[in-house]
Parts: C-alpha cells; sequence; structure tokens
C-alpha cells in the first residue's frame, strides 16, 4: 500500500485516518484512566507547631544549696549557763540547732518526715555526736516538729540561699 498511483491521494489519506484514530483512541483510553479512583495516599498529618513549654527554671532562691536526710534528735533542757560551740548562750526557747560541718549561723530548714512539720533554725553548736544522728534541734524547734516525746524523727534538713542572713555573725563577745 505504499504504492503511488491515481489513488494515491487515498492512500495518504487512509494513512492519516490511521494516525488520527490512533490519536483518538490514544485520547480516550487517557480519559478513561483519568475517570478511574485514585490511588489512595496516606495522608500524614503534619507536626505540631507548638513546641512543648520548657521545664520551669528553678531559681537559686527556690534550689536548696544543701539537703541531708537522717534522723534528728533535740538536746534536753539546759543550763543556762552552758554555752554552745558559736559562743552562745543555750536557750529552750531558741530556734537553733547543731550540726556537725554546716557553718555557724546557716540558717536550715528541718521537715519532720513522719509528720510534715516543718520549722527554720540556725546552727549555732557542733554536734550531733550520737552515731546516725544529723542534727539536734532545741526543745523549742522539737516542740514546733511533733518529736519532743519520741525523742528522735527522721527528718530532711535543707540549706535555702534566701533563707540566709546577711548580718555579721553572732559571737560570743556580742552576748
Amino acid at each position: 500500500m505504499n504504492s503511488i498511483n491515481s489513488r494515491g491521494m487515498r492512500v495518504i489519506e487512509e494513512h492519516s485516518r490511521g494516525i488520527r484514530g490512533a490519536l483518538v483512541a490514544l485520547a480516550v483510553a487517557a480519559g478513561l484512566s483519568a475517570c478511574a479512583a485514585p490511588t489512595p495516599v496516606a495522608v500524614v498529618p503534619p507536626p505540631p507547631s507548638v513546641a512543648p513549654a520548657p521545664p520551669p527554671v528553678a531559681h537559686k532562691e527556690n534550689s536548696p544549696s544543701f539537703t541531708e536526710t537522717g534522723v534528728a534528735s533535740w538536746y534536753g533542757k539546759t543550763r543556762k549557763a552552758k554555752r554552745t560551740a558559736s559562743g552562745e548562750k543555750l536557750s529552750n526557747k531558741a530556734m537553733t540547732a547543731a550540726h556537725r560541718s554546716l557553718p555557724m549561723n546557716t540558717v536550715v530548714r528541718v521537715t519532720n518526715l513522719s509528720n510534715g512539720a516543718s520549722v527554720v533554725v540556725r546552727i549555732n553548736d557542733r554536734g550531733p555526736f550520737v552515731q546516725g544522728r544529723v542534727i539536734d534541734v532545741s526543745p523549742a524547734a522539737a516542740d514546733e516538729l511533733g518529736m519532743k516525746e519520741a525523742g528522735i524523727a527522721p527528718v530532711r534538713i535543707e540549706v535555702f540561699a534566701a533563707d540566709q542572713s546577711t548580718k555579721p555573725a553572732v559571737t560570743a563577745s556580742a552576748n
């Protein structure tokens, strides 16, 4: 059919009709494929745009610089003439305590772990000198802590910067 004759025009027309037919068939196929159901695509939600809040920043005043847990005891009624390691006279009514290593005049929060009672005392003496004990508190502090009757109690000792005074230390000559 590749011959050229008087009907050559017709051969060309038939040939062009074949190409046109193929193009139409291709267009119909493309159109039908567009009508087909789309392939499902998993939709992943975008990550949340809000970042989680950072943990609260603890200020130095709110965080203890020293913490110790152990057993507290209290020292019994004392003679007025007796003096502490700092040189102060012992007082049954003062909110004071004895600790082996904390500096004199350090203000300490003592919490009774049995009942939650808490008291603020000032270190003015050394001790306790009984194994297993971490602090000796005055009779007034023991009363506030609810440990006077038992004599001892499990406690947590905390030193906070906000509790510390800027006053000069009390010395024996100041009394």
